[in-house]
């Protein structure tokens, strides 16, 4: 039994991680093309304040997630945390354009990290719910 323990507290840590990076990513390491020289954002500015504020949705269901004990709780929790991150995957590009040189900022950095973490959060989501499955 402890090791079901051990395993439920690891799928916490790493959403919260996860989520974490991609958080706090979204404003430093993986932000998207800075400002032009005379005050204009570029349009995939826009794509990452969406994907910051999709983010820091993660990033509160994953604190709840790892704060809260019932598991049915945190079922429901990590079903969220699929279409969340779902989301952040198509909105960069899809969603939202992105600049129209592939070699910018926002192709080359900013969208094969959101799809990339989007995966992991997805798969973590998927094996958080079928370590819960079965309830308390």
């Amino acid at each position: 039994m402890e090791k079901k323990k051990w395993r439920l507290k690891i799928t916490d840590v790493l959403l919260l991680l996860a989520s974490g990076v991609f958080f706090i990513g979204m404003r430093t390491f993986l932000a998207p093309c800075a400002q032009q020289a005379d005050g204009k954002w570029m349009v995939c500015h826009w794509a990452g304040e969406a994907l910051f504020g999709v983010a820091a949705v993660l990033f509160a269901i994953a604190l709840l997630h790892a704060v809260i004990w019932r598991a049915a709780i945190k079922t429901g929790l990590a079903m969220a945390m699929i279409p969340t991150a779902v989301l952040a995957f198509f909105l960069p590009g899809q969603m939202i354009d992105l600049c129209m040189m592939e070699t910018m900022r926002c192709h080359t950095v900013m969208q094969p990290a959101a799809r990339a973490i989007s995966v992991v959060m997805i798969l973590l989501a998927c094996m958080d719910i079928y370590v819960y499955r079965k309830g308390d």
